[in-house]
């Protein structure tokens, strides 16, 4: 009996952000589509460790202490050569670094890594020059939108090729199903029109432009809730305190009832100024939600029709939008019917097969 491939996931650590999330959805489903996985953090913290164990998947943390310390590389290329997988699959720029290394030293036939992101901002020159150095090790990387892919050529100089675009997935039911939390739990009045923002506090999420907005409406029935943390919590309530907003913005911190919480909503916002294929958008969406995005490729090309657009960083057009979806209850059903059917395209079992595949096809390419 052919016995099942082996696949090894290496990612920086397991904190509660976009790509860890994918992560854990994806390594379930490839256990579920009859694969051996395994996933290896560089370094702590890894909050999601325990939902790993709770779906019976190996997981190993190498070490404590600097993403940057090159002497991960030891323990890791030990704990391939014991293991011995068919696949190394990398994900974020320390372990796409490092793990490609590992596994090239250790003879995995074949490595793949995920790009999560364009990272338009200017890269530091060590980093560039160790992400190109270390690209050629990846026999694919997988870019999760077409803007990705081609942010990734550009930036490590690859044929196309060599990128392949696999978007992301989630598991769509528990969206569908969720009920809503009584808003008085989350501290929210009644009759508010409810906004709803999930995601890392920090400038790549866009809440200044969120807040700024809010304050824009001028509309004591808006009110809005932030699920999520980062470092850019505490100079964001001191903005909304700033503009005469604060009472109106519960941030609530990372919570695992999101599916509840988004039920909850009359609108969801996501004011990026940059992403890769967010898997916030794809839970809101699926939650039913009428959606407000920037006006980026990555977000525009998920939401397609289904939802509003505002130009990226102009709080004014957002808070335009958010009026329109306030004003019109049946504009909002209507998007929001809408978003949960064009997200059945990205479920992550379909994303698990793609890979499946990619990774068959690589291995066929170099004989393995």
């Amino acid at each position: 009996m052919k016995r099942p491939l082996q696949v090894v996931h290496i990612i920086n650590n397991l904190p509660v952000g976009g790509a860890e999330r994918f992560l854990l959805l994806l390594a379930a489903a490839q256990r579920r589509q009859g694969l051996h996985v395994e996933v290896v953090a560089l370094t702590e913290p890894n909050p999601l460790a325990a939902a790993l164990a709770d779906r019976g998947i190996p997981f190993t943390c190498l070490r404590s202490g600097s993403l940057r310390d090159v002497r991960v590389l030891a323990p890791l290329w030990r704990h391939l050569r014991r293991g011995r997988p068919d696949v190394v699959h990398t994900h974020l720029f320390y372990a796409d670094t490092f793990g490609r290394l590992a596994a090239h030293w250790a003879g995995v036939p074949v490595i793949v890594s995920t790009e999560h992101s364009t990272e338009r901002a200017a890269l530091p020159w060590r980093r560039s020059v160790a992400m190109r150095l270390s690209a050629p090790l990846a026999m694919r990387i997988v870019a999760v939108s077409e803007s990705v892919a081609k942010a990734t050529q550009r930036r490590f100089h690859l044929p196309a090729s060599r990128v392949e675009v696999i978007p992301n997935g989630i598991e769509i039911e528990p969206w569908v199903a969720a009920q809503p939390v009584p808003r008085a739990d989350l501290g929210v009045g009644p009759g508010a029109f409810l906004v709803g923002s999930v995601g890392r506090l920090d400038d790549a999420k866009g809440h200044d432009v969120l807040v700024n907005a809010i304050a824009e409406l001028q509309d004591p029935r808006v009110e809005v809730i932030v699920v999520g943390d980062g470092p850019r919590r505490q100079a964001l309530e001191a903005q909304a305190a700033k503009r005469g907003v604060a009472a109106k913005i519960h941030w609530l911190g990372w919570r695992t009832d999101i599916p509840a919480i988004l039920a909850t909503l009359d609108a969801f916002a996501q004011p990026s100024r940059f992403e890769g294929h967010s898997m916030a958008l794809l839970e809101a969406m699926a939650a039913g939600r009428a959606c407000v995005v920037s006006d980026l490729p990555e977000l525009t090309g998920t939401l397609g029709d289904t939802g509003l657009r505002a130009a990226v960083g102009d709080p004014v057009a957002l808070a335009a939008r958010l009026g329109e979806l306030r004003d019109d209850a049946a504009l909002r059903t209507r998007l929001g019917h809408a978003a949960r059917a064009a997200c059945a395209a990205y479920s992550i079992e379909v994303s698990a097969a793609h890979y499946d595949d990619l990774y068959t096809r690589v291995a066929a390419e170099r004989g393995s």
